[in-house]
């Protein structure tokens, strides 16, 4: 086949050579398969808290309405880092910037539309790790269904698997969302613009940007620092006071979340070390040291990995360190082990060689981390941690057996991201390697 063949065959693989008729098959292939995670996601996002219910349409989705209420208060002027009710808002101010259209809407519509969006990240995550059809449509259910982080986060009206997609979309190389291959370098938006926009959001998918001028994706470092600089300038200029509030109180140390980073389902090293010793300032520094050398060792093992070309386990080892050394990162919270996961149970990952093209590669993971990867997500699945006694500062008292099991999802954490590097350390390096467009 000649250079000029291969150009004809791949563009005829694009979706504007398809044509009306093809992108409408491949739309309706598209509602095939989320027709069954959807139902999934309206059903546990209505069901699993008590008090609510799918029919008539009544859930109990607190964090979307610490949102709405945000968004509200934006709007009219007020602040909104001093809301009424027991709920604190906590993220930056173009997280309540982006509330405002939420607070406009019917709860019901916004309640359901939001549900359904998250049942459609899930898929877009999953479908970029590779999975497609019917086994894409079942594993989503299942995902929706049974995995805990997801389940609460739909249950809560959590934005957690929005950043979650927004980064691994932006960064994790794979297929397109409507199917088919694009051409190398074919992007909707330049690598890095979602990830800027979801550390605006919140503070945590910030490490993503460390990990890029690691790898020395300087165009992606650039173009996330400008997009999240962007739009945090934006929010200072429709809400100046409250910014000012915001970034002021957090130079100054205080993330407004006072003796709730103890609560048992804070699952941070962060989190175990003042559990453990106290809230005393003492406690404090040495959480944050201990969370700056997770940091550390998130990048370090996702940079290895990145190295050898599996960019998706790369990117979701980053996203787990970016969770664990975080000084708040509540068990829904933990949606990356979603796409970790996969990674873990991919025999032959699809790894980026030179402009974008994807290969399968020979078997990389040793069988052993696999094992403590699958035993890591397994744990968080399960969360037999959330039987422990919790609330009124009541953690503070536990015993060691007690303490010992809280901290567990620590513990195997920083392991598995110790064990990655070594792992890593064993295997040759690839040449090259970028990410697919969207």
């Amino acid at each position: 086949m000649t250079a000029a063949t291969g150009d004809r065959t791949e563009a005829a693989r694009t979706p504007d050579a398809i044509g009306v008729g093809g992108v409408l098959r491949r739309l309706l292939g598209a509602l095939g398969v989320g027709a069954l995670p959807v139902l999934a996601a309206l059903y546990v996002g209505a069901t699993t808290f008590p008090g609510g219910t799918l029919l008539p349409w009544h859930p109990v989705m607190v964090d979307l309405g610490v949102y709405r209420l945000a968004g509200a208060t934006l709007a009219t002027g007020g602040d909104i880092y001093h809301l009424p009710g027991s709920l604190p808002f906590l993220y930056p101010p173009f997280a309540a910037v982006l509330a405002v259209p939420l607070a406009a809407l019917p709860q019901a519509v916004v309640e359901i539309g939001w549900t359904i969006a998250g049942a459609l990240a899930i898929i877009a995550v999953l479908h970029r790790c590779g999975l497609h059809g019917w086994l894409l449509s079942l594993v989503s259910a299942a995902t929706v269904f049974l995995v805990t982080p997801v389940t609460q986060t739909l249950a809560f009206g959590q934005v957690g698997i929005f950043l979650v997609a927004l980064v691994f979309l932006d960064l994790a190389p794979g297929p397109r969302l409507l199917g088919g291959r694009s051409r190398a370098g074919r992007r909707w938006l330049p690598e890095g613009v979602l990830t800027g926009i979801a550390a605006a959001v919140k503070l945590t998918p910030g490490l993503f940007l460390i990990y890029l001028l690691a790898v020395r994706k300087w165009r992606a470092a650039i173009a996330c620092t400008v997009s999240g600089a962007a739009v945090t300038l934006l929010s200072f200029a429709v809400a100046p006071a409250v910014s000012l509030d915001f970034w002021g109180r957090l130079a100054h140390g205080d993330t407004g979340l006072g003796h709730s980073l103890i609560y048992y389902t804070n699952q941070t090293v962060y989190a175990d070390v003042v559990r453990v010793f106290g809230l005393g300032r003492g406690a404090a520094l040495a959480g944050l040291a201990l969370s700056a050398l997770v940091a550390a060792l998130g990048v370090w093992a996702a940079v290895r990995w990145h190295r050898l070309g599996d960019v998706r386990f790369a990117v979701s080892l980053c996203g787990i360190a970016g969770l664990l050394a975080s000084p708040v990162s509540w068990l829904h919270h933990f949606v990356w082990i979603v796409p970790l996961a996969v990674c873990l149970l991919d025999r032959a990952p699809a790894v980026a060689r030179p402009g974008g093209r994807l290969e399968r590669a020979e078997p990389r993971l040793p069988i052993w981390i696999r094992v403590l990867g699958l035993l890591f997500v397994g744990w968080v699945v399960v969360a037999p941690f959330q039987r422990l006694p919790g609330g009124a500062d009541v953690e503070l008292t536990w015993t060691w057996s007690q303490h010992l099991l809280a901290s567990v999802t620590a513990l195997l954490g920083v392991a598995f991201l110790i064990a990655t590097i070594v792992a890593a350390r064993r295997r040759p390096a690839t040449v090259g390697n970028a990410a697919v467009s969207i």
